[in-house]
């Protein structure tokens, strides 16, 4: 019934994730009636429960991209953080599976230090099966519990180099180059005194052309955040929820913290990382300049090096 309301009231795309989508006993009912809408479907799954059969029923019912989460590159990285070594091997012959059939598929990956060895094989997966790679190299902490000391999470200095790391597998050399030289000379802190005197506003889509309702069926601008408030779709009627959602996000201020900062292109502020590091919307959040700051000066370091070079 939900769906059937955001259909009506223009709902053009649906993301169906989790957790992992395909436990549900009632997916292949609930895919099939969304098909049926009209909506245009994407899945977000780790592939490991994906088979023939499976793939053979979604090409009746074509969704419009299927993003598989890799977590390591080899079964002994799957072994060591899944629990699982056999989960390799079932997500990339769920992912060939899926490209034989001609259904979209995007491989997603995060970074963690467990699998940090891992990078440049995933992204070199993705080239060799000609698909596109999505590396996250920033975690975010846990949010439903405490932090603990032996939480999966680089250091900033490692998250760091981590980033430059998937930039040097995924750009031509001398695009790379170039996004170096850009970078360094933009970091500057900005003269404009009058720059942040003005109230910002989330600019992203959550809240403003996308929204999220988890299992809980509690409806938010972004999976990540509660902010700027939470709604009850299946108690009240959609148009209000999203009315009032989305109005909200329009006029809440949000970012104080980062007013006038001349590292922004770096660091591209994002709400929901700054709401889960520090818990407001207006804070600076110390791990993310920490990274910032470590990614600038690791880029110069690396501009030293390639000078020197061309200079042998």
């Amino acid at each position: 019934e939900l769906a059937e309301s955001c259909r009506q009231e223009g709902m053009l795309f649906l993301l169906l994730t989790g957790g992992e989508p395909f436990l549900y006993p009632g997916f292949r009912e609930l895919y099939t009636r969304l098909h049926e809408m009209g909506i245009i479907l994407y899945i977000n799954t780790n592939g490991t429960m994906i088979d023939e059969d499976t793939v053979q029923w979604l090409r009746q019912y074509a969704p419009a991209r299927v993003n598989i989460t890799l977590y390591g590159s080899s079964g002994e990285t799957y072994r060591r953080i899944c629990g699982h070594a056999d989960g390799y091997d079932r997500a990339m012959g769920a992912i060939r599976m899926l490209k034989e059939a001609g259904i979209p598929v995007v491989i997603n990956a995060s970074m963690i230090p467990e699998n940090a060895d891992d990078l440049e094989s995933i992204i070199q997966t993705g080239k060799d099966l000609g698909l596109n790679t999505r590396v996250a190299t920033y975690m975010f902490p846990p949010v439903r519990r405490d932090r603990e000391a032996d939480d999966s999470r680089f250091t900033a200095e490692e998250s760091a180099a981590m980033y430059l790391r998937k930039l040097r597998c995924t750009m031509p050399r001398d695009e790379y180059c170039a996004y170096l030289d850009r970078s360094t000379k933009a970091q500057s802190v900005t003269s404009d005194d009058n720059w942040g005197s003005h109230e910002e506003f989330m600019n992203c889509r959550a809240g403003r052309s996308t929204f999220w309702v988890n299992w809980e069926g509690r409806m938010t601008a972004c999976g990540m955040v509660d902010f700027p408030l939470v709604k009850e779709p299946f108690v009240q009627p959609f148009r209000d929820c999203w009315q009032e959602l989305t109005d909200r996000v329009r006029s809440t201020p949000v970012l104080g913290g980062c007013s006038g900062c001349g590292k922004r292109d770096i660091c591209h502020p994002c709400i929901a990382m700054i709401y889960a590091e520090t818990g407001t919307v207006d804070q600076r959040a110390p791990y993310m300049c920490r990274i910032t700051d470590s990614i600038i000066e690791q880029m110069k370091l690396e501009q030293e090096e390639m000078s020197h070079e061309e200079r042998k």
